[in-house]
């Protein structure tokens, strides 16, 4: 063995190792030379986050305790940045000593027209001394229009602990175009400051002999630390004659802590920063099957009231929310709704049609469209509210209301095919609809757009067992939420999707 040669060899190898070593790290603080020089780099790698130019504390009897935080025009324009070629972001954060369970966030526009479903948001929030926790996704939900604030609102954020948080960060994205005149973030402690939420409810459960009335907790069960005065607001309800009943979800967590908690936040949101007189829905129910009453009703028994939950809708039907998320892809988390909430809802609408002779599987005219009496928010409006886990059950609770039944089945619809959540879902250019079969069927995929008006088919044709995929590129439409409905025999389904240009 020679063993200078190897020294040689190995000496030759270190030095060969030692250059390349140094020529990474002169590659290295060159780049850094860059970044540091070069400002445009800097500010498309940098994320800014924003902090808000005013700070309101709020703590009077006239609302719940709340923080708002407000950016102006100026800083919203200025701290704005590219994502794409046709979408702007911008990242807000606040915190306050005074601490929230829910935030609202809304925005004001130079052109109104926009639709709030061009507007996406993630949000995340903690206590004080904690980490963020995960990022929640929601979108433009209510109008300048809708709202008497004249503001546009992304769907209310509720903590699904039910405890307090400081601190939050909110991104919104828009686009390219869209013109600012304030940003506004409004946090709400809907936590009580002395008693318990359950023992209220409790004790403000009311029946009635008449026409089977189920168990309702009235407002004074939920009501809590919100002002005295609006118990029993000196505005005159409109009594209506319904024609049909509409079902909502609240996009909140499934099978919250404190479910009194989370209806006192929505009657918030919809009166303090919606501008609305009074919570939107006729009532709302929890998993557990507790209904509560939503709108001021002095004569509940006998009356419907017009409410403020599907629009021009609103004359002709009584809104019944069910308390969660049960639209698949979307957050929070979806669920399925559970038994005795739906136990609940067929008792509530049973008993409103039995006192009104309304046969629940006959279908009426309600705000132009000639639709089954119990129908869902997504029939009248372009939402996917109820959530398609719910929406899919209307059928067997048409027929529980109509036979008297309120047991509803544990297999509700067996569907022959499984949708899938379009991929990637927000898209730009291409995404991919993908569905299974269980035996051969004939098969149709059509888009449409937020206001019910049809798009397009694009598929249609005898399809065997198994899973297949459709691909779509749009061409000619501007960006925001479209959805996309499959129809397998007899049996159809939709989700929501979202298009960035």
């Amino acid at each position: 063995m020679n063993v200078e040669k190897i020294h040689s060899s190995i000496r030759k190898n270190l030095s060969h190792y030692a250059y390349m070593i140094l020529e990474l790290r002169q590659c290295l603080f060159i780049s850094i030379l860059f970044l540091v020089a070069n400002p445009a780099v800097q500010a498309q790698n940098r994320v800014n986050v924003v902090e808000s130019d005013k700070v309101d504390i709020i703590i009077d009897s006239d609302q719940l305790p709340r923080t708002e935080w407000f950016w102006d025009v100026q800083t919203v324009t200025e701290n704005m940045r590219s994502k794409s070629a046709n979408r702007n972001m911008i990242t807000l954060q606040g915190d306050s000593e005074q601490p929230f369970t829910g935030l609202a966030v809304g925005w004001n526009l130079d052109d109104m027209s926009i639709n709030p479903n061009e507007f996406t948001l993630r949000i995340r929030s903690s206590a004080q001394d904690e980490e963020f926790g995960d990022w929640t996704s929601t979108y433009g939900y209510i109008s300048a229009e809708e709202s008497s604030s004249g503001l546009y609102w992304a769907m209310l954020y509720v903590i699904k602990s039910g405890k307090a948080h400081h601190k939050f960060e909110v991104e919104i994205e828009m686009p390219v175009g869209v013109n600012y005149q304030e940003i506004r973030v409004s946090g709400a402690d809907a936590r009580l400051k002395e008693g318990n939420d359950f023992e209220n409810v409790m004790k403000s459960k009311m029946a009635s002999d008449s026409y089977d009335m189920p168990e309702i907790v009235d407002r004074a069960g939920w009501w809590g630390d919100l002002p005295e005065s609006e118990l029993a607001p000196n505005y005159s309800p409109t009594p209506i004659d319904i024609s049909h009943a509409l079902v909502h979800h609240t996009v909140t967590a499934n099978e919250p802590v404190n479910p009194a908690q989370v209806v006192r936040q929505i009657w918030d949101w919809h009166v303090n920063d919606n501008g609305w007189l009074d919570i939107g829905y006729n009532f709302l129910i929890d998993h557990e099957g507790t209904i509560y009453q939503g709108r001021y009703n002095p004569n509940l028994e006998q009356t419907d009231v017009r409410g403020a939950h599907a629009g021009s809708a609103n004359s002709q039907s009584v809104g019944i929310a069910l308390l969660g998320q049960f639209e698949p892809g979307a957050q929070p988390a979806p669920g399925q709704p559970q038994v005795l909430a739906l136990d609940a809802l067929v008792k509530t609408i049973g008993w409103r049609f039995t006192q009104k002779g309304i046969d629940s599987q006959s279908s009426g005219f309600i705000s132009g469209n000639f639709l089954p009496v119990i129908s869902g928010h997504r029939d009248v409006s372009a939402t996917a509210c109820p959530g398609e886990n719910l929406y899919q059950l209307l059928p067997d609770i048409r027929s529980e209301v109509q036979t008297g039944s309120s047991e509803p089945p544990e297999e509700v619809v067996d569907f022959p095919f499984e949708l899938n959540q379009n991929y990637p879902n927000p898209f730009s250019n291409e995404t991919t609809i993908s569905f299974s079969l269980d035996e051969d069927l004939f098969v149709s995929v059509d888009i449409y757009n937020v206001n019910g008006i049809h798009i397009e088919r694009i598929y249609e044709e005898e399809t065997e067992t198994g899973e297949h995929n459709v691909n779509w590129s749009p061409t000619g439409l501007s960006s925001g939420v479209y959805f996309y409905e499959i129809q397998a025999g007899v049996y159809r389904q939709m989700k929501q999707m979202i298009y960035f240009r």
